[in-house]
């Protein structure tokens, strides 16, 4: 068994043949269009691609956006200018074969709770840090959901109370300290140093030793404040941070959480918190927890 896994970014749309340990086969990668037709159509056309080359029976598609509880429809997207969609039914019908519809932080999330960081964790909480902050929660081996398909949005944790305005109207939310966003604001509001690129960001952190600790510690300061709220809820055995900005920083960023959770333990009676953990399925997760959402949804159907 396999399935086609597609992840629909704000910049670009990956996809590829997922099988049930993970492996991912014939890559491929696109420019998502700015138009939501064309989206639509992009995505038809890279699973027509898969189809022509060997039968199709299942597609997961992981989308940066706010679902439905039926996991049918986008209500509204952060990236993209697109709302009250039906998508997994209008790209069903398109290539004829079933679609799962998920969020993209969720599917990473399933993708490491299966073959990543997370695995035999439960419950399992993951963190991925990109331009916002996203977040999925995983217990007994399920995706939380939530009543209206909410949960597990973590980058709205607040933080910071009275802190920056965050897209969602709120203020303080763990995505404007902790995200790559966050991160450009904060080098510009606390030492002066203008960047409006991931990749302007990159080249700051690696030229200065001070720059990269005063960023790392306030993302990880944020992070440490999220897990608390998160452990006090859910209990999780692990927390898995992972996403764009984590795998650029790597261990060095666990290593400042580590020490933001010590200064948080040694205020505390207990001393009871998760795991911390970088996540392993590294930048396809989106399309590899897509393919594997897909197959469990499959043999769910079959049985």
């Amino acid at each position: 068994m396999s399935a086609v896994g597609i992840d629909i970014g704000g910049t670009r749309i990956k996809a590829g043949r997922v099988s049930p340990a993970g492996d991912v086969t014939e890559p491929r990668v696109v420019d998502t269009p700015q138009h939501a037709d064309d989206i639509v159509q992009a995505v038809a056309s890279l699973i027509g691609q898969y189809q022509a080359d060997h039968p199709v029976s299942q597609v997961g598609v992981a989308v940066a956006a706010f679902l439905d509880v039926g996991r049918e429809r986008i209500e509204l997207s952060p990236n993209i200018d697109w709302q009250d969609r039906p998508l997994r039914d209008e790209l069903s019908q398109l290539v004829g074969c079933p679609v799962v519809l998920e969020n993209d932080a969720n599917a990473a999330g399933f993708a490491e709770a299966r073959l990543g960081a997370g695995q035999n964790a439960n419950p399992m909480v993951m963190f991925t840090l990109g331009t916002g902050v996203g977040g999925a929660v995983v217990i007994d081996g399920e995706v939380l959901i939530g009543s209206r398909g909410l949960a597990g949005e973590l980058g709205h944790l607040i933080v910071e109370p009275g802190g920056a305005v965050c897209g969602c109207g709120q203020r303080g939310c763990l995505e404007t300290v902790s995200s790559g966003t966050a991160m450009m604001r904060h080098l510009g509001l606390e030492h002066g140093v203008q960047v409006d690129s991931p990749e302007g960001l990159a080249e700051a952190l690696a030229g200065s030793s001070e720059l990269f600790q005063s960023v790392v510690k306030r993302v990880s300061w944020g992070i440490v404040q999220g897990i608390v709220q998160v452990h006090a809820v859910v209990d999780p055995a692990v927390v898995v941070i992972g996403g764009g900005v984590a795998e650029r920083l790597g261990e060095r960023l666990i290593e400042a959480v580590d020490r933001e959770r010590e200064a948080v333990c040694r205020e505390r009676r207990s001393q009871a918190f998760p795991e911390i953990r970088l996540a392993q399925v590294g930048n396809q997760a989106g399309v590899v927890g897509a393919g594997l959402l897909a197959m469990a949804k499959s043999e769910e159907v079959a049985q």
